[in-house]
């Protein structure tokens, strides 16, 4: 018996270090059921009830599967403006995801029907340059003024304002313009035309002003769905233009390739400001505390991993988790298509393995060494689930 992973949370750490779940006040009869089926142990807590699973459990065997799309459209820029952070932003997800197998392929709608401040082959160039650099795989790639939709003579005449242009009507009142009055397509037209040649379980990542847009997409394809993103500012100031202090993707490289000389360093810095939050909330970034590693997370993780690989340790690497929590926690970022869970519960790992290492020495030792290895091979092991870099030094 399988139930979905939101039905419990996880109890707080205790002294014994034995994972547990639990639910507030007395079990339902849903997880009454589960317990007795997998002969879980229970006791109360408090107004809690706890539920301690053995820690060679393997929690896909307890609870339900995750959804899989078959395709995620995660990063798919304009070609017509220079790469801001909140491009990144949705690139780190989308990595992110990818890497978490949250998508079967993963697929890029490029804009390239306006004009603007940049070449289109030079937007193109950069988009692959960033893909290239840091490993993220587009395994499919369409351009918005190729793409046709089967069934435009089902689209009505528009009227007034929109004389000439041609609309979908979805019966409410609600009408959206999608070939317009020149001949050119809009965006919605766009995307449905990509839902149509795909017509597949398809994921977009986009910001919170395009929800209406791809809620009305989700009524002609049901196999949608979307993720709104918050807004991503750096230093109060929104990405919109070169204008003023605002701060472009390869500004904001460029800031940090000169005090860290490694871009997939650069990487983890940029990818823990997105991955500490969770996907829907606002993010502000600050430029004068991104440099700090007690301020920025992506680069503790990194200088924790560094410093015990320069301990001369040894150990090897892993493809799940030792620790039976992170095991959950992983599975419950996936079904949440909520990666912070993991994040910030890795910096929870961190913060003990400093806290060791300040107590005790592994070099020459062992028998200290071995305080360490689970924990480090698990942080290793998140950072690959999170597509974070495994680097050497900072």
């Amino acid at each position: 018996m399988k139930i979905n992973i939101n039905n419990i949370r996880v109890a707080p750490t205790t002294e014994d270090g034995i994972f547990k779940l639990c639910s507030f006040g007395d079990l339902s009869e849903l997880l009454q059921e589960w317990v007795s089926v997998h002969n879980f142990e229970t006791e109360p807590s408090g107004r809690f009830t706890n539920i301690i699973i053995p820690s060679d459990t393997n929690i896909d065997d307890i609870f339900e599967s995750d959804v899989v799309y078959d395709y995620v459209d995660g990063f798919s820029p304009n070609l017509n403006k220079h790469l801001h952070i909140g491009h990144l932003s949705n690139l780190v997800l989308a990595k992110t995801f990818q890497k978490m197998g949250i998508g079967k392929k993963f697929v890029a709608l490029l804009g390239d029907t306006l004009t603007g401040d940049v070449e289109q082959i030079v937007a193109h160039n950069t988009f692959n340059d960033l893909i290239e650099k840091f490993d993220y795989r587009v395994d499919e790639t369409f351009f918005a003024s190729n793409m046709r939709y089967d069934c435009d003579d089902e689209l009505v005449d528009g009227s007034g304002k929109y004389e000439g242009s041609k609309a979908f009507d979805f019966g409410d009142g609600t009408k959206i313009v999608g070939i317009k009055s020149d001949g050119s397509t809009s965006y919605f037209y766009q995307d449905v035309a990509l839902a149509s040649t795909l017509l597949k379980s398809t994921l977009y990542l986009t910001g919170n002003e395009q929800s209406n847009h791809f809620a009305y997409l989700k009524k002609l394809y049901p196999h949608t769905n979307h993720i709104p993103l918050g807004l991503i500012t750096t230093d109060g100031k929104k990405e919109s233009s070169r204008s003023g202090e605002v701060k472009f993707a390869q500004d904001i490289i460029d800031i940090l390739l000169e005090e860290f000389p490694d871009e997939k360093l650069v990487y983890n810095i940029i990818a823990g400001q997105i991955l500490k939050s969770v996907p829907k909330n606002n993010i502000e970034i600050k430029l004068k505390q991104i440099s700090n590693p007690k301020t920025s997370l992506g680069l503790y993780l990194s200088y924790t991993l560094a410093r015990m690989k320069n301990t001369g340790m040894s150990y090897y690497l892993l493809d799940k988790f030792n620790s039976t929590r992170l095991s959950f926690i992983e599975k419950k970022s996936k079904n949440n298509l909520n990666p912070s869970l993991l994040f910030n519960e890795l910096v929870n790992i961190c913060k003990d393995i400093n806290s060791l290492y300040g107590k005790y020495s592994i070099k020459e030792n062992p028998e200290n060494e071995k305080r360490f290895t689970s924990l480090v091979q698990d942080l290793e092991y998140g950072m690959k689930v999170l597509g974070l870099f495994s680097v050497d030094k900072v």
